[in-house]
C-alpha cells in the first residue's frame, strides 16, 4: 500500500506500469477498528491531459486530510485509476474499482467523453459520481441519478465571459470561432451562439479543429479574412497552448483573444507573459477567489505542493469535500442517502455560497473572468492575471434537456 505521504506524479506512472496501466494501490490515512469507505480519482495520468490526473489527487488529498482521513468513523481508502483519456479504458477502470475495491464514490475524470461513458456506469452500478468538464450532456440529456456536475454550466460560463467583452469593449461586436470538435467543445459552441444572440453580438465564422491540433495557422488565416473584432478560443489543453503561440506570432493588435474556457494556470505557465498580455479568459477556478473556504485551501495547497491550485485541484478537493459535507450532514455514508442530501444543498463552499440544482444535479456557482496581466505587472510567477468579473448566470430551463423529476 502507497502511503499517503509523498506521493507524485512519477509514483503515479509506475505503479500505473506496474499494474499495466491500471490502478494504484489505495491510499488510506486513518487507522482504526471500523469499516473502510472506498473513494475513487479516476483520472488520466498519461494521455493528453495527465497533469490533470495527479493534480485532482492533490485536492482530493487535502480534502480526505483535512478529516483526519476518516468519515463519520469510517476509515476512507482512496483508489486511483488511469483512464487514459479513454472511454473504453475508463470503463474498464471504473467497473475494475467497483468489483475488486467496493467503490463507492468517484471524481476525476477530465474528458467529458471518458465522464459521460462512466456515467453510465454510475448508473447501473448505483455509485455516485461527481464529474467535471465541460459537456452540458452530464446534467442535461444524459442526467443521471448518480451523477452530479461540478464544473460551471457551458452556458454560465460562455454568458459570464461574452458579458464582460460586451461592457468593456462595446464596439467590438463580431466574433470567429475556434471550436474543438468533440462534446465539450461543441458544447460551448452552442452557448458562444446563444449568449452571444443574448449579447446583440454577431458570429461571423466557425472553424472545427480534432483533438490533438497543433497547425492553427490556417484556422487563423481564414478568421482574419473575416475582419473579426474578437477570436473566441473554443478549445482546452495543449490545443490551446499551441493556438495561443501561434495566434501570438501574427502580430495582430485589433484583434481581441478570447478564451471563455481555454487556458488554466498550467497551460498560461507553458506561455510567456508577453503572448498572454491582456487576453481574456473565463475561469471555473482561479487562485484569487476571496472566500475564507479558499483561502484556506490555497494556503494549505501551497504548503503542501510549493505552488498554487488550479482548476483540476480545486476540483479535486471541492468536490471531496463537498462529498463529505453531505454525509455528515445525512449522518451516512450509504449512497442513495448521500444522493438525497447533496439534492438541492446549500453550503459554503470555495466559492462562498453554493447549492446543487435538485433535478439536475448541477452545482449552482460563479464563473470567474480574467484578464492576463502586462510582465511588468506581475507581482510574482503565479501572478499572471487578475479576476475582473464573475458570472451567476444558470442555464435557461428551456434550454435543459434532463428529463429527471425530483
Amino acid at each position: 500500500m502507497i502511503s499517503g505521504k509523498g506521493i507524485d506524479r512519477r509514483t503515479v506512472l509506475k505503479a500505473g506500469v506496474a499494474a499495466l496501466g491500471s490502478s494504484l494501490s489505495g491510499i488510506s490515512w486513518a487507522q482504526g477498528t471500523g469499516d473502510t469507505l472506498t473513494m475513487g480519482i479516476i483520472s488520466q495520468q498519461t494521455g493528453t491531459f495527465a497533469y490533470a490526473g495527479d493534480l485532482v489527487l492533490k485536492g482530493a488529498r487535502l480534502a480526505v486530510e483535512e478529516r483526519g482521513g476518516s468519515i463519520l468513523g469510517n476509515k476512507i481508502n482512496l483508489v486511483v485509476r488511469d483512464d487514459e483519456g479513454k472511454p473504453a479504458v475508463g470503463v474498464r477502470r471504473l467497473t475494475e474499482a467497483i468489483s475488486s475495491d467496493k467503490l463507492r464514490y468517484f471524481a476525476g475524470n477530465f474528458s467529458s467523453a471518458v465522464g459521460l461513458a462512466e456515467l453510465e456506469v454510475a448508473r447501473q452500478e448505483k455509485v455516485l459520481q461527481y464529474a467535471a468538464g465541460g459537456t452540458e450532456d452530464i446534467t442535461g440529456s444524459r442526467c443521471s441519478p448518480y451523477t452530479f456536475q461540478w464544473s460551471a454550466n457551458a452556458y454560465t460560463a460562455l454568458r459570464a465571459t461574452l458579458d464582460y467583452v460586451s461592457k468593456t469593449m462595446p464596439d467590438k461586436k463580431k466574433i470567429y470561432t475556434i471550436t474543438a470538435d468533440y462534446a465539450f467543445g461543441q458544447s460551448l459552441l452552442r452557448y458562444a451562439q446563444v449568449a452571444a444572440k443574448e449579447l446583440g453580438l454577431e458570429l461571423v465564422g466557425n472553424d472545427n479543429h480534432p483533438s490533438g491540433e497543433r497547425q492553427f495557422t490556417q484556422y487563423f488565416t481564414k478568421a482574419l479574412s473575416t475582419r473579426p473584432d474578437l477570436i473566441c478560443l473554443l478549445t482546452a489543453g495543449a490545443d490551446a497552448v499551441s493556438a495561443v503561440r501561434q495566434f501570438h506570432s501574427f502580430g495582430v493588435k485589433t484583434v481581441q483573444l478570447v478564451g471563455p474556457w481555454t487556458l488554466e494556470i498550467e497551460q498560461m505557465q507553458e506561455l510567456s507573459p508577453a503572448m498572454l498580455n491582456g487576453m481574456i479568459l473565463g475561469l471555473n477556478y482561479y487562485q484569487d477567489i476571496d472566500t475564507p473556504v479558499n483561502k484556506s485551501f490555497v494556503e494549505r495547497y501551497l504548503k503542501a505542493y510549493k505552488t498554487v491550485p488550479s482548476y483540476a485541484a480545486a476540483y479535486g478537493y471541492d468536490s471531496m469535500r463537498t462529498l463529505f459535507m453531505a454525509m455528515e450532514k445525512a449522518n451516512s455514508i450509504e449512497v442513495e442517502t448521500v444522493i438525497k442530501t447533496l439534492e438541492g444543498m446549500q453550503y459554503d463552499s470555495i466559492f462562498g455560497p453554493t447549492h446543487i440544482d435538485a433535478r439536475t444535479h448541477q452545482t449552482v456557482r460563479p464563473y470567474y473572468v480574467v484578464k492576463c496581466k502586462a510582465p511588468e505587472a506581475m507581482k510574482n510567477k503565479f501572478d499572471m492575471a487578475a479576476i475582473v468579473s464573475q458570472g451567476e448566470s444558470p442555464q435557461p430551463p428551456e434550454l435543459n434537456q434532463c428529463k429527471r423529476t425530483v
